[in-house]
């Protein structure tokens, strides 16, 4: 369906005006028409298609999982397991993670078990390096990198504790109350027996949520209205007794109001005697 409009201008000289034409394109089965019609029932059928060949997963080389710990607005941690699965090869990796400022970890609770844990080769497995840079407050982020061996079926758990800030008010989003991402961490895998032509692996946690003290935003309004009200009551108590004079009840007479109100009790009783009077001559 098209719809063309077009300006016309008689020769006349008389005003313009505007043309409108609809045109509907319609497709003719000259096949489909010949056929005869009749009410019986429609046999719809849906040839079945080959489902494609499935292909077997390749088991992965490590599993990762990254949350939170702890309850509060002050401290919390993170638990980070990292295992294994292969029963016959050890695995190195590098484990970095990127805080923002406003999340300072504590290094000195930085503490890596691995289970099961067989004494001949601790030494070997665990934490072998690592390198870490503070954060700077609205600066930078912190930096924490970790050099990592991991043995053959085997779980290497990760745990440290963090001080969260405290942020200024503009620096809240508008919905501070949901909480602020915190990046994944960034692994990555060397090649297996320290093949060096086999490039590395890299992959990555999820992102976590972390809930930080959030103010009460209606306050400021509160205290706002609460100072204009002392203000108003503080204000106007000190104006009336600067202002207004205070005079006994007998020497308000004939001043200002008393006139109006004496006339008009005197009119009362004028008028209240003569009923009074018309009501005795009645009788």
């Amino acid at each position: 369906m098209a719809v063309d409009v077009s300006p016309v201008c008689p020769g006349d000289g008389s005003e313009c005006f505007l043309q409108m034409e609809q045109t509907v394109d319609m497709v003719l089965d000259i096949e489909r028409s010949k056929r005869p019609s009749s009410n019986a029932d429609l046999d719809i059928l849906v040839p079945e298609r080959p489902s494609s060949p499935s292909y077997p997963l390749e088991q992965p080389r490590l599993y990762a999982d990254r949350t939170f710990t702890g309850y509060g607005q002050e401290h919390g941690g993170v638990h980070t397991v990292l295992q294994n699965p292969s029963p016959d090869a050890s695995i190195t990796l590098v484990y970095l993670e990127s805080l923002p400022w406003f999340m300072k970890p504590y290094v000195h609770t930085l503490r890596a078990t691995i289970t099961p844990v067989d004494p001949a080769s601790a030494s070997q497995y665990g934490i072998r390096d690592m390198h870490y840079r503070p954060a700077l407050d609205r600066a930078r982020s912190t930096q924490l990198e970790l050099l990592l061996a991991i043995p053959p079926s085997s779980i290497l758990t990760l745990t440290y504790e963090f001080e969260k800030a405290i942020l200024r008010y503009t620096e809240y989003p508008p919905d501070a109350n949901r909480g602020f991402d915190i990046p994944p961490a960034i692994i990555r895998l060397f090649p297996a027996n320290n093949e060096t032509t086999s490039p590395s692996s890299y992959m990555r946690t999820t992102s976590l949520l972390l809930p930080l003290p959030t103010p009460d935003f209606s306050m400021p309004y509160n205290v706002i209205i609460l100072t204009s009200t002392v203000i108003a009551l503080g204000f106007g108590s000190v104006f009336n007794l600067m202002v207004r004079r205070f005079v006994g009840a007998d020497e308000n007479v004939g001043v200002g109001g008393g006139v109006l109100r004496d006339g008009v009790s005197r009119i009362v009783q004028a008028i209240r005697a003569r009923m009074m009077d018309r009501g005795k001559k009645n009788v």
